[in-house]
């Protein structure tokens, strides 16, 4: 093994004293049988101010590598194992192969020795003369390379930890977004459910109210319009006999006026004669009452459908017809009803002046609807049906 010497020509020892690695905390194993050598060595480093180690063969420089030191200097002749075998065992065992090798020798050399040190997986290779300052200086190196490669496998660790716990809370996300979205369906389906149910609710007290009504208001002013049509025919002074005239003329307006409401609350045709004869009976009083000319066309194939489907569409084109006449300011309307693509198709038209710009935007953003537009599409969304509203040239479900 080569002394070490002092540094010569224009590189100062100093140089090499400092510097951003903390040079009290790092031990270096120095593996040399040459007592003059090892001493040499040993000298530089602590001079430099790093702690040393000090191992006479291969086996004792094994069992101070448990000690986990951050750098080994090696000689490549010792009396037990070649250092280069030593080297090749450290480096191919996961525990070390993180720990710079730095070969010294004094008689291997040449060229080829040191292709093959460096083969061994040696980390450098500095043959006689060493100088002081170059041991010193490959020192540091080494121990600024390995600090870089720990530091960037500590943040590639860091950098996996940190995707783990991305992918952790991903997942997570995900579980809890799936989660929510199977709570926001129930809930959904539920006021459907409840939606339908009130609908139904309000068919069934609408039923209630006409027969009610008719049977029973109607049946009561029918027979007060009997009995004022006994009084009528009795010797009755002038002014009682016009009284009863006109009793008798006011009766007959409020019985056509219940019969109407009572009409209108539920058709006794929808459950007698079918949605086609309701339908046929409500567009002619709409029309009479309104002034809308309105044009009913129902498919000649449709027949009897489940009562609470008429019941819906009945309902629909009430309120859409409805809407024509609060709102369209048009002088006709159309109410077309076709089987199509196995299933129904029902459209409502008219030629007025469409809903504002305004209101369309909210209700493609917001999906504000009036109360007559909401109900629409809850009947039809009640049978699984699509609801799609069209104007000027817009048009948006």
């Amino acid at each position: 093994m080569p002394d070490v010497a002092a540094g010569t020509g224009g590189v100062k020892w100093e140089e090499f004293m400092s510097g951003p690695l903390d040079r009290g905390a790092i031990r270096i194993l120095l593996v040399d049988d040459n007592e003059a050598s090892r001493y040499s060595v040993a000298r530089s480093l602590r001079e430099a101010g790093y702690q040393v180690i000090e191992a006479r063969t291969g086996a004792q420089a094994m069992q101070f590598v448990a000690q986990s030191p951050d750098l080994i200097t090696l000689d490549v002749n010792l009396p037990d194992v070649h250092g280069f075998e030593l080297c090749r065992r450290l480096k191919s065992n996961p525990v070390t192969a993180h720990i710079p090798i730095l070969h010294l020798s004094c008689t291997a050399v040449d060229p080829e020795s040191r292709v093959q040190g460096l083969a061994s997986g040696a980390d450098a290779y500095l043959t006689e003369p060493i100088e002081r300052a170059e041991l010193v200086a490959t020192v540091t190196a080494l121990l600024r390379i390995k600090a870089a490669e720990t530091s960037a496998r500590q943040q590639t660790e860091i950098a996996k930890s940190a995707l783990l716990e991305l992918a952790r809370l991903n997942e997570t996300l995900e579980t809890r977004v799936s989660e929510r979205t199977g709570e926001l369906q129930a809930a959904n389906e539920s006021l459907r459910h409840l939606s339908s149910h009130l609908l139904k609710m309000q068919d069934e007290e609408r039923r209630r109210i006409a027969r009610e009504l008719h049977d029973g208001i109607g049946q009561l002013l029918v027979a007060i319009k009997m009995n004022n049509d006994a009084i009528a025919k009795t010797k009755l002074e002038e002014p009682a006999r016009l009284a009863v005239l006109q009793n008798g003329a006011m009766v007959e307006e409020i019985l056509s006026g219940i019969r109407t409401i009572s009409h209108l609350l539920h058709p006794p045709l929808l459950d007698e004669a079918g949605l086609h004869s309701a339908l046929q009976w409500y567009v002619q009083e709409f029309s009479q009452r309104s002034g809308i000319k309105v044009n009913l066309e129902c498919d000649p194939a449709l027949g009897r459908l489940p009562a609470d489907l008429e019941t819906a569409i009945f309902r629909i084109v009430q309120e859409g017809l409805g809407n024509v006449h609060r709102h369209a300011q048009s002088p006709t309307a159309a109410v077309r009803l076709q089987l199509r693509d196995g299933g129904l198709h029902l459209e409502i038209a008219d030629a007025g002046l469409g809903i504002p710009a305004e209101r369309q935007a909210l209700i493609i953003s917001q999906g504000r609807t009036g109360v007559g537009l909401r109900g629409m599409r809850e009947r039809v969304a009640q049978f699984a049906g699509e609801f799609e509203i069209e104007s000027n040239r817009s048009s948006y479900r």
